[in-house]
């Protein structure tokens, strides 16, 4: 297995295994690198099938729901992310962390590359922790028991108006779409215990405790320092590659750049069952008086 950084502060690109008979050792040494790095593209010396996609993502925890799209035919759970060569807006073309709109968000995304347009189609990914722990001590402070609104309702509500997304199969639930729910912009990851940023502002009405302006001006100010380029970097797609990327401290940003080509990407949400915490009070002093 060799494993090279896609970027500094963020990703790994892993070559040599085969990601449809990975052995437990293979298996663990993949994790490991997702945690340290979290996000990894592993490229298969196969071409892997919808089954074996969805084998894959069971190994890390429970397959999600994705209540607004149409999954993939006999393959519940797959969800498809096409743009077509005459289309002009795509799926996910803004920064976000995927569903945080749930009381459980999902831990990882995990994406397989089915049409790769020959020039563009790059995925950005932003590393949320590493923009945590380089914010100034007093807004560490400032932000460490604030609390985030989050929802669909500003992608799919009612408030919204009927639109396409690429070419994607949508499901129309605008009274879903409309639910909040509550989870702390600072959050502690289970598996590291370190704290991170959780913020995606498409999916974002507000903080907890501040008017419309105060939140929009912090919110915006946050995700300015999550997509700092300190903290960014890319994933160059290929056919066959397999994406994972961990939700809970990363968003990332499909790149719109290839009109007149084609793209399809199959996606599947997986979750670990564990809700968003709370930032680690003592990590959180331990940082603001050093």
């Amino acid at each position: 297995m060799q494993v090279v950084d896609i970027a500094p502060a963020i990703g790994a690109r892993i070559s040599g295994v085969r990601i449809d008979r990975l052995e437990p050792d293979e298996f663990g040494k993949i994790m490991q690198v997702l945690l340290d790095r979290h996000v990894v593209c592993i490229e298969g010396r196969e071409a892997l099938d919808p089954g074996a996609h969805l084998s894959f993502a069971r190994r890390l925890g429970t397959i999600a729901e994705y209540p607004f799209g149409k999954p993939l035919n006999g393959y519940p759970g797959i969800f498809r992310i096409v743009k077509e060569r005459d289309s002009t807006s795509n799926f996910g073309g803004v920064w976000h962390t995927d569903s945080p709109y749930h009381e459980i968000p999902p831990a990882y995304t995990v994406l397989r590359g089915v049409d790769i347009p020959r020039h563009g189609g790059d995925t950005l990914v932003a590393n949320m922790r590493a923009a945590y722990e380089a914010l100034p001590a007093d807004m560490k402070e400032r932000i460490a028991s604030l609390d985030g609104i989050f929802t669909a309702s500003k992608v799919h509500g009612s408030g919204t108006p009927r639109f396409s997304i690429g070419d994607v199969q949508r499901i129309d639930d605008r009274a879903r779409a409309d639910q909040t729910y509550i989870h702390p912009i600072v959050r502690t990851h289970p598996s590291t215990g370190r704290n991170g940023l959780y913020v995606s502002a498409c999916h974002m009405t507000g903080i907890v405790g501040m008017n419309v302006l105060e939140s929009e001006r912090l919110i915006k100010q946050l995700s300015q320092q999550i997509v700092d380029t300190r903290f960014v970097g890319r994933v160059q797609w290929t056919r066959g590659l397999l994406v994972v990327i961990d939700n809970r401290c990363v968003q990332h940003y499909a790149l719109n750049d290839y009109h007149g080509q084609r793209r399809e990407i199959h996606r599947v949400l997986v979750s670990d069952g564990i809700a968003p915490s709370r930032a680690r009070q003592r990590e959180a002093s331990h940082a603001i008086s050093h």
